[in-house]
């Protein structure tokens, strides 16, 4: 996962006013429809709209820190498991603790994501709620939201055990103790770095239970079956938005393909005018 140059003629970035942005990193939009974005971005640009979708624009760069967070647990808890074997003790403290941020980070990012999906749609809707009670959390803040729009209604009732745990794990390791974990010297079902599924307030003690699916998720389906549900409610969001703004268009539009390609961006700015002939693009979350 060192540095790697892309061929001159393939991969090279778009110039725009002096920024350049690189290539999207799959991994940081998966679950999303790309196209939908883009046919979206096409639809609101055209009706002169694109300010009225920032907080939906930062609920989609909150998802991507998330894949971030994920990627990054997910290859330190693989890189602890490949070292695993009879006889053989594995001590990595830094990485049991930079896996404990990134767990407890992807589920920061969750819940604030979620949070700006509720601001744009309290503006796109016109709901009449208080902005302390912008929270899909909250029951009559859902109510709000499937009066306003039926097929929002039908994903939020489908959602609704996950926002309520999903704030009862954040609130648990933000406001009352921490993410804990403990790393298996044995390879079991659920990886060397196993999650509680429950009584998270038990600390250590939560691990005395037996190592197995019943009581614990691996890291990676952890992650994955909270991201699965953040990018359906994003996904629904997203297509609920063509269908209604596609009523204020009376004729085709045509989609630009090259938005695509700047959907998750990592822009830089060249502080003087330079002749570019090559890129160094570093790929993976650790090392140099």
């Amino acid at each position: 996962m060192g540095y790697h140059t892309p061929d001159s003629n393939k991969g090279m970035p778009k110039k725009i006013e002096g920024v350049i942005f690189t290539e999207v990193l799959p991994q940081l939009v998966r679950g999303i429809d790309t196209a939908d974005l883009v046919r979206l971005g096409s639809i609101v640009r055209k009706l002169n709209r694109s300010a009225v979708y920032e907080p939906l624009t930062d609920s989609l760069r909150k998802i991507q820190w998330v894949g971030l967070m994920m990627f990054e647990a997910v290859s330190i808890e693989q890189d602890i498991a490949s070292q695993v074997e009879p006889s053989t003790i594995v001590s990595y403290p830094y990485g049991q603790v930079k896996h404990s941020l990134a767990v407890t980070d992807s589920i920061i990012h969750m819940k604030s994501a979620l949070d700006s999906m509720a601001v744009f749609l309290k503006s796109f809707l016109g709901l009449k709620v208080p902005d302390k009670e912008c929270d899909f959390k909250l029951g009559r803040f859902r109510l709000k939201v499937s009066n306003a729009n039926t097929r929002l209604g039908q994903v939020m009732k489908e959602l609704e055990p996950w926002f309520e745990k999903l704030q009862d794990i954040r609130d648990e390791w933000i406001h009352r103790s921490s993410i804990r974990n403990m790393l298996m010297q044995q390879q079991s079902d659920v990886g060397v770095l196993p999650i509680p599924r429950k009584n998270l307030d038990a600390g250590l003690r939560a691990f005395d239970m037996p190592i197995t699916k019943e009581h614990f998720w691996s890291t990676s389906d952890f992650l994955n079956h909270n991201y699965a549900s953040l990018t359906k409610l994003f996904s629904e969001i997203v297509k609920c938005c063509i269908e209604i703004e596609l009523k204020s268009v009376s004729e085709p539009i045509p989609i630009d393909v090259e938005v695509e390609k700047r959907l998750a961006v990592f822009p830089f700015k060249l502080l003087r005018d330079s002749q570019i002939t090559k890129i160094k693009a570093k790929v993976g979350p650790l090392g140099f």
